[in-house]
């Protein structure tokens, strides 16, 4: 089955500005998965990604220091700029994530779900994530952690979860006690730093599972 990651990328997109600009949706609402921000702030994120991509201005992603410039610079812009904006840049990153050579940028697409899935939490939405995505990213997120454990020389292990487990686990919106608690075949201790693509999240999210 041949996944379109352009057109992944572009229905979320769409989603969150429906999200950020539906009623009662406040940009100055924390986010619990990313604590430092706002959901200003993530969207300024998200646009600012795809102005980076327009630009060429890739240098140091997708490092802490490149994330937070992208905040800096939407800090004194509105949600409807920052959408407006991301009109205009996103169906050009849309565009190269559907042509062949997308995968290189892929992360982008993993990128843009979990913000999705962390703006709906800050917004008091229940948590929902595309089967489609999930077919996608599921595959994905093993067979990294795969090639990691193989890179360190570790056993080969099995982890028994659902693919919005390992969404949402490898990248940081799990605590440690709870990826503990999947479905490991062996002792997970020696593989969590290779399990956690940004670090363990250090409060649950209480989110539920899909």
């Amino acid at each position: 089955m041949t996944i379109d990651l352009g057109a992944l990328y572009g229905a979320a997109r769409q989603r969150i500005c429906s999200l950020v600009t539906a009623d009662g949706a406040d940009p100055t609402s924390p986010v619990p998965a990313t604590p430092a921000w706002t959901v200003h702030d993530v969207v300024a994120h998200l646009s600012g990604i795809a102005a980076d991509a327009a630009s060429g201005n890739m240098a140091g992603a997708p490092g802490e220091a490149w994330t937070a410039a992208q905040v800096a610079r939407g800090a004194d812009r509105s949600v409807a700029e920052m959408l407006a904006e991301w009109s205009q840049t996103g169906p050009s990153l849309e565009a190269f994530l559907s042509s062949p050579a997308g995968a290189a940028v892929s992360a982008a697409v993993m990128d843009v779900h979990t913000h999705e899935a962390d703006l709906r939490h800050a917004l008091g939405l229940a948590v929902a994530v595309p089967a489609e995505f999930l077919g996608w990213a599921g595959p994905s997120l093993r067979d990294g952690l795969a090639v990691q454990i193989i890179e360190a020389g570790l056993a080969d292990v099995a982890v028994e979860a659902s693919d919005f487990e390992w969404f949402r686990g490898r990248l940081g919106r799990r605590t440690e006690a709870e990826v503990r608690a999947l479905g490991w075949s062996a002792d997970p201790s020696p593989y969590l730093d290779a399990f956690f693509v940004f670090g363990r999240a250090a409060t649950s999210l209480g989110e539920g599972s899909l």
